[in-house]
């Protein structure tokens, strides 16, 4: 036990050693930036999807529901401003095509484009395909993840779930607490997991690194969640500070947030991949490893 928690640390260290020299905030705000741009697209995107596949208009609703409950907004207001104004976006769905939708599939992509070039980058590669496979690549995760993502977040709705199961209190509790929180976050599992096994161009790559960093990001995704809960409930009134450019401020700074700590499972993926390139040596401590990690934040380090 001890010397896998040892092996676990000494990997830690790797990636945030590895994440600062290779400026991994700045790819992470690419990803963010990224995320937040097609957004829009990607949201009128799933809203026809869905609308097209299952002959349903009333799709829209769970939808901007599920996304809703995925931000860190604690007022009731804040989360009907947001609600109103992803309701306006997705209403323009109806009118699309199958043209429209293949370019809104094309602007949604460049997401999933972004997390490629940072992932590749976590690994030391450039990622070198040509540019139609390339974005054939993104466009087809896209519609794998896009999803899979709103059906995550959707799960943390199945509030009726309790009183449909009857009269055992702990079965409801447990079964409740398994689909609302467990499930979502298995799904979310899979997912980095298979971008991490998918997107790199190292031949290094494989299942076998790519779980450690998927479990490293969903642990960060979690933290992130309950940290910005506990933020924007106790300190952050942005909306009085701000008015409604304060909501647009949170959504931005999660973002960023969780993008963060996707590149942090990238680098943890990589490192876990490449062990004989970068040995341990002897075991530094906690404190030389906080020290390095601040004198990083100042000073380049270079890649071996």
């Amino acid at each position: 036990m001890a010397e896998r928690a040892t092996s676990t640390w000494r990997l830690l260290r790797r990636s945030v050693g590895s994440m600062i020299a290779s400026a991994g905030t700045r790819d992470a705000a690419q990803v963010a930036y990224y995320l937040v741009m097609s957004f829009p697209a990607l949201l009128l995107l799933l809203v026809w999807a869905f609308s097209t596949v299952l002959d349903d208009q009333s799709v829209r609703e769970p939808i901007v529901d599920a996304i809703v409950q995925g931000l860190p907004l604690a007022d009731p207001s804040e989360r009907r401003q947001v609600e109103l104004m992803l309701d306006d976006v997705a209403a323009g769905a109806g009118g699309l095509g199958w043209l429209g939708a293949v370019s809104l599939l094309y602007s949604a992509s460049g997401a999933i484009g972004a997390t490629r070039h940072a992932v590749n980058d976590a690994w030391g590669e450039r990622d070198m395909r040509p540019f139609v496979p390339a974005k054939a690549l993104d466009a087809g995760l896209t519609l794998m993840v896009a999803p899979v993502a709103i059906i995550a977040l959707g799960l943390t709705l199945s509030g009726d779930l309790a009183s449909a199961i009857g009269d055992r209190p702990w079965l409801a509790a447990v079964s409740q607490f398994a689909v609302t929180r467990v499930l979502p976050l298995v799904l979310l599992f899979a997912l980095l997991a298979g971008l991490f096994r998918v997107l790199p161009v190292s031949a290094q790559a494989s299942m076998r690194t790519a779980w450690p960093g998927a479990l490293a990001a969903v642990v960060g995704v979690v933290a992130v969640e309950l940290g910005t809960e506990a933020y924007f409930s106790v300190f952050g009134d942005a909306n009085a500070i701000y008015g409604t450019m304060g909501l647009l401020l949170a959504v931005v700074f999660s973002a960023y947030l969780i993008a963060l700590v996707v590149i942090l499972g990238a680098h943890v993926s990589a490192a876990a991949g490449r062990p004989a390139e970068e040995p341990d040596g002897p075991h530094v401590g906690l404190g030389r490893t906080v020290a390095d990690t601040v004198r990083g934040l100042f000073v380049r380090r270079r890649r071996a």
